[in-house]
This record gives structure tokens, sequence and C-alpha cells, in this order.
């Protein structure tokens, strides 16, 4: 019995200390003007107001691809005459999939080329390469768009590392040989 007690009062020691963690310092989101000078698109102009449930990461437009936001994704030239949806970020919870970088590709309303049968890699440069998951939500959807779900567990010691997983980080998306690059929100323009 006295090692139940012990037990539980553990973990409401330490469920309580993770809740006073102090919440590191966040940069403030960079002009939408600034960005856009520098060939970077962000997902919108206040792209920092959910932490640390979603941090979405910024398009990186190195090779004048980008074509413009539609809802949560960059929508993206994709080869010649077409284009695609890509939503790269952390999700804290992204249906089942839970404290993970994720990345969404699918097709628009206007793609030419559907995208079902086109090699797909992503990877993270601090952690690797994204394993391809089974797509949550409307079947209906997932099949008409082709979307393809790309999944990467973050371990996180508290809910404010996250910040510390993603310092840094790069994510690059290759759509058969087409290469999109995304930036971490917490980046700097120098």
């Amino acid at each position: 019995m006295k090692r139940l007690l012990y037990l539980i009062s553990l973990i409401v020691i330490s469920c309580s200390s993770t809740s006073k963690l102090p919440r590191p310092e966040i940069q403030s989101e960079i002009p939408a003007s600034k960005l856009n000078s520098n060939g970077i698109a962000a997902i919108n102009s206040t792209y920092k107001k959910s932490y640390f449930r979603l941090l979405p990461y910024l398009f990186f437009n190195e090779s004048g691809t980008f074509n413009e936001i539609q809802g949560d994704f960059y929508n993206v030239k994709f080869n010649v005459n077409s284009n695609l949806n890509i939503m790269p970020g952390f999700w804290q919870d992204y249906g089942t999939y839970h404290n993970s970088l994720i990345v969404l590709i699918a097709m628009s309303g206007s793609s030419t080329l559907p995208i079902k049968d086109i090699p797909i890699s992503v990877e993270s440069s601090k952690h690797g390469v994204f394993e391809k998951k089974k797509l949550i939500g409307n079947s209906h959807i997932n099949k008409s768009q082709q979307r393809v779900l790309f999944v990467k567990k973050l371990e996180l010691e508290n809910r404010f590392d996250v910040l510390n997983k993603i310092n840094d980080d790069v994510i690059t998306v290759n759509i058969g040989g087409q290469i999109y690059t995304f930036l971490n929100p917490e980046f700097t323009l120098d």
C-alpha cells in the first residue's frame, strides 16, 4: 500500500511540475513583406499563433514554384503545367499521430498530373527520413485529391521541447525529382 501511495505521489508531483515549466521566449513573426522579399512564404501573417499545438513551416521559394496559399496548404508549381498542395509542420495532435512533423501532399483543384504513381520522399535535416503513413479524415477527399501523408515522430521531454527539436531544421520534399524546401518557423533572417 505504501508503494502504491508513493507511486501516485510521484505521478502527481511530476505532472504538476511539468505544468509549471516556464514558457520559452518565442521570436515575433517576421513580417510578410520581409519574408516575401527574401523569397519565403508563410501560411499566414500570424503563423505562430497556435504554438505549441501547431508550428507551421515556411516555404522557401528558391526556384520560383510558389503560387498561392490554399487553406492550410502551399500551392506550388509541379512540372511544366500542373501544381500541388503541400502542408508541412509540427502537430501536437494530428488524428492518431502525436508530437510529429507532418507533411501532407495533395492534388489541387487545378492539378493536371496525378501523383499516386510519382515517387515522393520527405526528409528533415535534423530528424531524418519521414515515413509514409495511413491517411486520416474524409476518405473521399483523400482519394479524389490523391493525398499522401508523411510523418516523423518526435520524442519530446515536455511540450516546449519542440522548439529545441525544430531549431535549425529544414524539411525537404522531393516529388518526382522536383525539390520543395520548408523552413522551421523559428528561423531568423540576418
